[in-house]
């Protein structure tokens, strides 16, 4: 990339406005912006390699054996400096990254930008290593201005990425018929890719699992409203081994029209972002109940 694009990408980059984390919290000051979490693959490379970013941490995994989580340090606008601690032998891994949205591209969502010189391999994320004595700073350690790479060095500088595809699996021990606190319900069905609320007025409301990060879950019920209108609810299972009576407490993390607030609509076509759609995610929330 030319030296002049490259310092106009970065300089776009550093204006943008993340939104503020919901989940911030009071040790760390560097929060990705909440569309980003998610899980993304890169469009060029093997599916089974992917990097999913949360609020405060990036993890990159290639294949089955490889996992790097590496902790977010500072960020300006859309460009993050991340770090993992004692990645090789005393050394931490380091890596700058900017995130620049394109909106014509048919395919990919963001490019992806190596804001740091050639490191342990040759794959965008592939770190840097740095002595754990080391003050990193995005101003002191990325690569802000486009210096030409070292040819004897090869690797990659961008990558165009996509969100991993809809769909998701519940987990075995959520799996099973659920008698459920909310009062409206009769019982809660959960499968390994669907789920039934079954209701006291006779009405079921089919899911499927639409997205998931960690312990939250996106259950989505497709023309739920109209043959143009779904309807989602994003939930949260907390396990209670010590409670005599409920085996999963229920956090709802959506803000809703439908149900008695328990669902929102959603037009068919629009993609759900966890991160975005789940509105109240890190809000206090009315908890309901799953007993046997």
């Amino acid at each position: 990339m030319p030296a002049s694009l490259w310092i106009l990408v970065v300089t776009c980059l550093l204006l943008t406005n993340p939104l503020s984390s919901r989940r911030r919290r009071r040790h760390s000051t560097c929060v990705t912006h909440p569309r980003l979490r998610d899980k993304w693959n890169f469009l060029d490379d093997d599916p089974r390699v992917y990097v999913r970013i949360r609020a405060h941490h990036v993890v990159y995994k290639q294949g089955s054996t490889k996992v790097v989580k590496y902790a977010c340090v500072e960020n300006k606008g859309n460009i993050y400096l991340l770090r993992k601690r004692k990645y090789k032998d005393s050394e931490d891994g380091v890596v700058c990254l900017g995130f620049s949205f394109i909106a014509d591209h048919p395919r990919a969502e963001y490019l992806v930008l190596r804001l740091i010189e050639a490191g342990e391999g040759a794959h965008l994320l592939s770190p840097v290593m740095k002595s754990p004595e080391s003050h990193l700073s995005i101003d002191m350690t990325c690569d802000l201005e486009g210096q030409p790479a070292d040819d004897r060095h090869a690797h990659t500088t961008t990558a165009f990425i996509r969100r991993a595809l809809p769909g998701c699996k519940f987990p075995p021990e959520i799996q099973g018929r659920w008698n459920f606190t909310y009062q409206h319900a009769r019982m809660l069905e959960i499968w390994q890719s669907n789920a039934t609320l079954h209701l006291m007025s006779g009405q079921d409301v089919r899911f499927f699992c639409d997205k998931r990060d960690g312990h939250v879950f996106v259950f989505r019920a497709k023309a739920f409203v109209s043959k143009d209108e779904d309807a989602i609810m994003c939930a949260e299972f907390s396990p209670m081994p010590e409670d005599p009576f409920y085996s999963f407490q229920v956090s709802r993390h959506n803000s809703g029209n439908l149900l008695d607030g328990q669902l929102r609509s959603v037009s068919r076509s629009k993609p759900v972002y966890v991160h975005v759609d789940c509105d109240w995610i890190g809000s206090p929330a009315r908890p309901e109940f799953l007993y046997p």
